[in-house]
């Protein structure tokens, strides 16, 4: 009888998570699996969590939003688990499992978790933290953390754009000074915002980085500068072009890079965000740790 853990953030989906966590034990009993849950807990160590229910089972599931895997993510690929995970995605934009279309319905859920495909994928790190989809600093961490959780229930990604369309002339007149260092070069520049992606899937965007792969070894860095408001209008419609255009291809202002690590400088503090969470702080080193995670997908 194969033994699966499954960690819940009891919070997540509107607070549906415990619901879906029951169905899924139903299912997957009928499939001969013996399910054990962990509902977590505000400021709980998940590593630890994680470190004491591996010894006890062959595979993981974690159900909630992009900081409850990321704190799992960090768990397993600190400590070199090498048990597959699967991702019930819960949260409000879900990007890396969208890109992957891991299933939101529970019964295809649960069928995917019995057919055991495997695909090894790339982790970012970030200074010391792990990120399976993006790091990021500037315009558009700051619109997630100031959109409120009430509007993400309710609107869901367009409570980000609405609030992006409220930030944008301020943050117009707010450019952040970078220093980009690649293979010892030093680039300088001043910023709207930067990223680095795993997957082609960023902010509930499609494309944003076309031609990301998430197990090519490789980060997508996304640089857009400080500009002129003509510039930043065509760089945001080149974006809303790239939802049904996969091959747009970039204007002025926009800078990318496919590397394998690279190094951030700033003279201000500048937050980094980890897949929906604080990382740290510029300066930063990121990096590229190739195949690291074992994921069930479809």
């Amino acid at each position: 009888m194969k033994k699966i853990g499954v960690i819940v953030n009891p919070n997540a989906g509107r607070k549906l998570a415990p619901q879906r966590a029951e169905e899924l034990q139903e299912l997957l009993s009928l499939r001969g699996m013996k399910l054990s849950f962990h509902y977590t807990e505000a400021e709980e160590d998940l590593e630890l969590v994680i470190s004491q229910m591996v010894p006890e089972v062959e595979q993981l599931v974690v159900m909630g939003g992009d900081g409850t895997v990321n704190e799992i993510v960090n768990g397993i690929v600190r400590q070199e688990i090498k048990h597959p995970l699967s991702i019930y995605p819960m949260g409000t934009v879900n990007d890396f499992a969208t890109y992957l279309q891991i299933p939101k319905n529970i019964r295809d859920f649960s069928a995917m978790i019995h057919k055991n495909q495997q695909r090894k994928v790339d982790v970012g790190l970030a200074g010391d933290r792990y990120f399976l989809n993006v790091a990021a600093g500037g315009l558009l961490p700051e619109l997630a953390h100031r959109v409120s959780s009430e509007a993400k229930t309710v609107l869901g990604k367009f409570a980000y754009y609405m609030e992006g369309i409220k930030e944008f002339p301020k943050q117009f007149f707010h450019p952040i000074p970078i220093q980009l260092e690649i293979q010892g070069k030093v680039e300088t520049m001043d910023t709207l915002f930067f990223l680095a992606a795993n997957s082609p899937y960023v902010g509930g965007f499609r494309n944003l980085v076309p031609g990301a792969l998430v197990d090519d070894g490789l980060l997508d860095l996304l640089v857009v500068e400080a500009g002129e408001l003509q510039d930043m209008a065509n760089v945001f419609f080149n974006f809303l072009r790239r939802q049904v255009e996969a091959d747009v291809k970039p204007v002025r202002g926009m800078k990318h890079y496919r590397v394998r690590e690279f190094k951030l400088m700033s003279s201000e503090v500048v937050d980094v965000d980890t897949d929906g969470e604080l990382g740290g702080y510029l300066p930063l080193s990121f990096t590229i740790v190739p195949k690291s995670l074992t994921l069930l997908v479809p």
